[in-house]
């Protein structure tokens, strides 16, 4: 049997989504508590992968079990107890055994925030913390140049990639009350570092410290990947959409 799971977690505490020898993350975190519920080895399969630091509104995951959950709403609510405060699972459900929690991904919505002005200690672990001036309407003309079908090899660290870099993103939208500015990503999947380096690279243009043409560069070839990368503390996984 298949189930999908909708976990939302603070990723200050943790080293990123992915199990690792000798690293806390958030998979082993739900994996091995899965395993003693249900009395079996569970193994879960994330929509993707994230850093460091990074969170989730709503990260997307499924899992496959011998035999049916009798009590799908009871094992939702051990989990949540059992599980840390930083990570609770939303919802769970059964699926098709065809579904996959990556693979069958159409979209996936990301959030970024940033926090401009004097640095605060309430938003050290959530914000980008910027202290220079932004200006909004440079920020949203430097998101329309990474609108659009595009080989972003140059915004990930990625080594390689089967379809040689190339995504889409739909939208960029960006908003913003008081102090506080949100961006908005929604494209067909997103590479490693990839919203992060975006991200930098349209502040340096709203805070005038590259010309809007300098994007231009990103875009060329041979590779030449970009040092500039926005904190992983801003990051917000917000929805994965399957149709």
């Amino acid at each position: 049997m298949r189930y999908l799971g909708i976990v939302s977690y603070f990723g200050m505490n943790y080293d990123g989504w992915q199990t690792q020898p000798s690293h806390n993350t958030i998979e082993d975190k739900i994996e091995k508590i899965l395993s003693n519920i249900l009395d079996e080895e569970i193994n879960i399969t994330g929509s993707g992968r994230t850093d460091k630091g990074v969170h989730a509104y709503a990260q997307p995951f499924h899992f496959d079990t011998k035999k049916k959950i009798k009590d799908i709403n009871h094992l939702l609510y051990a989990l949540n107890r059992l599980l840390p405060v930083d990570i609770k699972i939303k919802s769970l459900k059964e699926v098709d055994n065809e579904f996959h929690a990556r693979f069958s991904a159409k979209k996936k919505e990301y959030i970024y925030k940033i926090y401009v002005g004097k640095e605060l200690p309430f938003y050290a672990r959530t914000h980008y913390l910027v202290k220079d001036k932004v200006d909004l309407k440079l920020l949203k003309d430097a998101s329309k140049v990474f609108i659009g079908k595009h080989n972003f090899q140059n915004l990930t660290s990625k080594e390689k990639d089967n379809k040689n870099f190339i995504r889409i993103i739909y939208s960029i939208k960006i908003s913003k009350k008081k102090d506080e500015i949100l961006i908005t990503l929604v494209g067909n999947a997103f590479m490693r570092y990839m919203v992060r380096d975006i991200v930098a690279e349209m502040v340096l243009v709203a805070t005038k410290k590259q010309e809007l043409k300098d994007l231009k560069r990103l875009f060329k070839s041979p590779r030449h990947i970009t040092n500039h990368k926005a904190p992983a503390e801003g990051l917000y996984l917000n929805k994965v959409f399957y149709e």
